[in-house]
C-alpha cells in the first residue's frame, strides 16, 4: 500500500506536464484547453492503473500524453495525399483546387473586397453577380444563383415552389447520396408532397401524366449520379418531361455533378453538360460546384430569370448564401472555362492524364526508392482509378499503383502507418495488398511518399 501511495504522489501535476519541453511543443497545435483535457484524461487513466496494482513509469504517462495530443492534431483540417485513385473523393474535399487559385485569393481578398459593393454605380451591389453571369454564359441560362451546396439548392427550390403541393418523382430516381441525403427526406422537410410514379427500372411518360393532379406543382427529375440502372430499363427523355410543364407545373432537374466540359478523351463519353440539359427545356437545373465543375463546395441553380428571382428573394437565402471565398474560387474557376482554358482547371488536369503520365510518376517514385532503402518492398501494379463523388458511375480509368509489402506487417498495419505520417498518405487495401494508386498523386507528393516509405522499410528490415 505504501508503494502505491508513493507512486500516486509521484504523478506530476497537470501544469508541470504542460511545461514539459516535448509536450509544450505540441500544445500550440491544438490549444491549451484541449491539451489540458487530454493530459487530465491520461493522468486519470495512469492513476487508475496504479490503484489497480500496476507500477508504471512516469515516462509511460508522458508517452501516452504525447500520443493523445498527436491523435487530436490529426483531426485538424490539413493536407492529405490521395493515393486511392478516386479523383473526386468526398472524404478528401472532392475536386482538387490546385495552387494557382490560392495565389489569386491571397492577392485579391486577403484584405477587403467588393463582395456587396458595385463599383460602377458606386453603391450596394449583389453578391456573386459576376460569377453568376459567367454561369449563365456557360450554361445558356437566363439567370443563376449560388448557394452553399446542392442539397440546399434542392431544398430551396422545393420550399419555394412545392411547399404544401405535390412533386412527382420516378421511383428510379429516389436517390440517396453520401451523408444520408435522400430525396424523400428533403421533400418532407421542404413541405413538398412526394408522389412516386413508375417503377425502379421502368418509368414512362404516361406514368408521369397519370401522376399529375390539380395539386401538382412540379415534375422533379434527379440524375442517378452515383449508380446506373442497366438492362431492362426505360425513362422519358428530358424533352418529353419538359412537354409536361405548364403555368402551374414546373419541370426541375437535379443534375448533381454539374459537368460543364466534354473533352475529347479516347474511349470515354462524359456526362451530358449543363448547357445541353438546359437546352432541353427544364425550368430549373441545379448542380454541385465541387464535382465535375472542379470548383469548391457550392450549389448552383440555373434557369428562368423570373424563377431565379423568386429564389433570390426567399428569406432562406440569408441562411444558405455563400461567402467571398466561395464566390472568388468559383469566379476564377469559371473564367478558365469562359477563356477556353478548361484543361488548366486542376481537376481536369488530373482527369486528362494518360497512362504514360501516371507511369512517369510511378517510375520517379521507384527511382527514388532505389537510391534510398532499395525498392524490394515496392511492387508496381496495374490499377483502375474512378471519378468518384457521384460522377461517371461505373467508369474506370487505366492507372498504375505501387504495392508496399513489408515483411511481418499486414496491409492494414501499413495503411495505419501511412495515415499517421505528416502529411497523411491515404492508400487502399485491395485483395489483401496495400496499394498507393498514382492516378491521384500529384508530382509534389511523390517525395513525401518516398520519405515515409523509406522510414517504414528501414525500421522494419
Amino acid at each position: 500500500m505504501s508503494d502505491t501511495n508513493e507512486l500516486l504522489r509521484g504523478i506530476p501535476q497537470v501544469e508541470k506536464l504542460m511545461q514539459d519541453t516535448d509536450i509544450a511543443l505540441l500544445i500550440p497545435e491544438i490549444g491549451k484547453g484541449l491539451a489540458a483535457d487530454i493530459i487530465r484524461e491520461k493522468v486519470e487513466k495512469y492513476r487508475s492503473s496504479i490503484i489497480g496494482g500496476a507500477a508504471p513509469d512516469n515516462s509511460e504517462l508522458k508517452k501516452n500524453i504525447i500520443t493523445g495530443i498527436k491523435i487530436k492534431i490529426s483531426e485538424k483540417l490539413q493536407r492529405i495525399i490521395n493515393g486511392t485513385g478516386v479523383i473526386i473523393h468526398t472524404n478528401f474535399g472532392r475536386a482538387p483546387l490546385g495552387e494557382k487559385i490560392f495565389e489569386t485569393l491571397k492577392s485579391e481578398i486577403s484584405g477587403y473586397c467588393n463582395l456587396e459593393f458595385h463599383i460602377p454605380s458606386k453603391g450596394r451591389g449583389r453578391r456573386g453577380g459576376f460569377a453568376e453571369e459567367l454561369i449563365c454564359r456557360l450554361t445558356g441560362s437566363e439567370d443563376a444563383l449560388i448557394v452553399n451546396n446542392n442539397a440546399a439548392s434542392v431544398f430551396l427550390i422545393l420550399k419555394q415552389f412545392a411547399d404544401g403541393r405535390e412533386a412527382v418523382v420516378s421511383r428510379g430516381e429516389l436517390i440517396q447520396i453520401g451523408g444520408g441525403f435522400r430525396i424523400p427526406d428533403i421533400m418532407k422537410e421542404s413541405g413538398a408532397v412526394l408522389v412516386e410514379t413508375g417503377t425502379t427500372n421502368i418509368t414512362t411518360i404516361e406514368d408521369y401524366k397519370n401522376a399529375i393532379t390539380e395539386n401538382t406543382s412540379m415534375i422533379f427529375s434527379a440524375h442517378t449520379s452515383n449508380y446506373k440502372i442497366e438492362g431492362f430499363s426505360e425513362a422519358p427523355t428530358m424533352k418529353e418531361l419538359a412537354s409536361l410543364k405548364s403555368d402551374k407545373i414546373l419541370y426541375v432537374r437535379d443534375l448533381g455533378s454539374g459537368n460543364i466540359f466534354s473533352p475529347d478523351k479516347e474511349g470515354e463519353k462524359f456526362e451530358q453538360t449543363v448547357y445541353a440539359e438546359v437546352a432541353q427545356g427544364p425550368d430549373l437545373v441545379c448542380f454541385s460546384g465541387d464535382k465535375l465543375l472542379g470548383g469548391c463546395q457550392a450549389g448552383i441553380i440555373v434557369g428562368s430569370k423570373d424563377l431565379i428571382g423568386k429564389l433570390r428573394k426567399n428569406p432562406l437565402m440569408r441562411m444558405i448564401r455563400v461567402d467571398k471565398i466561395t464566390y472568388m474560387i468559383l469566379q476564377e474557376t469559371l473564367l478558365e472555362y469562359v477563356n477556353g482554358n478548361q484543361i488548366d482547371v486542376e481537376l481536369w488536369k488530373m482527369i486528362m492524364q494518360k497512362p504514360v503520365d501516371v507511369m512517369r510518376n510511378v517510375n520517379q517514385f521507384i527511382d527514388m526508392m532505389k537510391n534510398r532503402s532499395g525498392d524490394s518492398c515496392c511492387i508496381v501494379r496495374p490499377t483502375r482509378a474512378t471519378y468518384g463523388g457521384g460522377s461517371m458511375p461505373g467508369v474506370e480509368l487505366e492507372s498504375t499503383g505501387v504495392e508496399i509489402a513489408v515483411p511481418g506487417m499486414k496491409p492494414d498495419e501499413i495503411n495505419d502507418y501511412f495515415l499517421s505520417c505528416t502529411p497523411p498518405i491515404a492508400g487502399t487495401v485491395r485483395d489483401d495488398r496495400y496499394v498507393i494508386d498514382f492516378y491521384t498523386v500529384f508530382e509534389r507528393d511523390i517525395e513525401c511518399i518516398a520519405d515515409a516509405a523509406e522510414i517504414l522499410i528501414k525500421n522494419r528490415l
